[in-house]
């Protein structure tokens, strides 16, 4: 069986598989045909047809297999991917928000009195 995360592209022929344990987040995306992937720990399985995406787990077996004659693309996602996707979640943040509700705070400050 070849390994899954070797190579940044992949063909696999129906009833062929595929596994890897990824030491970092990996996207693969499925460029054609459709695959049934299998994750270590994880009671279900995902079934992906061409231009569908699915982040590995780092650190545990997954396991893909050709339903169809197959091509992923596998890659660990740049720095620019993940700056966009941190930005992207940030920017829900307010609406995310409890809205119309003041908070209400106090700041003391313990300190000694030097008059006294």
């Amino acid at each position: 069986m070849r390994g899954l995360f070797t190579s940044k592209m992949l063909s696999i022929d129906p009833g062929h598989a595929v596994s890897g344990i990824a030491d970092r987040a990996r996207t693969l995306r499925i460029l054609r045909g459709r695959v049934w992937i299998t994750v270590e720990g994880i009671q279900h399985d995902y079934f992906l047809h061409a231009g569908d995406t699915f982040t590995a787990v780092p650190g545990r077996l997954t396991v893909v297999e050709a339903d169809q004659e197959a091509r992923i693309d596998v890659h660990r996602p740049d720095a620019k991917h993940a700056l966009r996707t941190v930005i992207q979640w940030l920017s829900t943040v307010p609406q995310r928000l409890p809205k119309g509700e003041t908070v209400q705070t106090s700041l003391k400050r313990h300190r000694m009195c030097d008059a006294c």
